[in-house]
């Protein structure tokens, strides 16, 4: 399988709308319907925001959200990086945050939308998984029956004339 890696940085809540605008051409390129494109899209905004709200509180740098395809499925990282493209702050204002559960509801909702989450350990990035093969696998499993309904129908209209 080929790899397909992608980055976009934006500055803030201004330009969320290009975050969203990311996500909709990778979910198109992928064929993702339209229930799971609405999870990836919230999941990765809520995110987004969480890390924004926090850092431009404190005057940091830029969003970068990476996406990689790979066999696991679709992975979005997303990260504040400085002016030059490294991670940026020291703090672990995240990880402080989540435990007054100020971020508890969104930090939920992106939980109940993915299907793997991992903050990391210095909490300054956050990373989502959406594994996409099951979506085939649901598809498969409908077309099957479909077929199998189709042509039950049919024997019984052959065996009636």
């Amino acid at each position: 399988m080929k790899r397909d890696y992608r980055n976009l940085v934006i500055s803030g809540q201004k330009e969320i709308s290009r975050l969203e605008r990311f996500v909709e051409e990778i979910c198109d390129f992928y064929n993702i319907n339209n229930e799971y494109f609405g999870n990836i899209l919230l999941a990765t905004t809520e995110a987004a925001g969480i890390l924004i709200a926090i850092n431009e509180a404190a005057g940091q740098g830029h969003l970068s959200i990476s996406f990689d395809r790979n066999p696991k499925g679709l992975m979005f990282k997303i990260k504040m990086v400085d002016e030059e493209g490294k991670e940026a702050g020291n703090e672990d204002i995240l990880d402080r945050e989540i435990r007054k559960h100020k971020l508890s509801r969104d930090i939920f909702i992106i939980k109940a939308l993915t299907d793997e989450i991992t903050i990391s350990v210095n909490a300054k990035s956050i990373m989502l998984v959406f594994y996409v093969s099951s979506m085939n696998y649901e598809k498969s499993l409908k077309r099957i029956t479909e077929l199998k309904e189709y042509w039950s129908k049919k024997d019984i209209l052959i065996h009636r004339k």
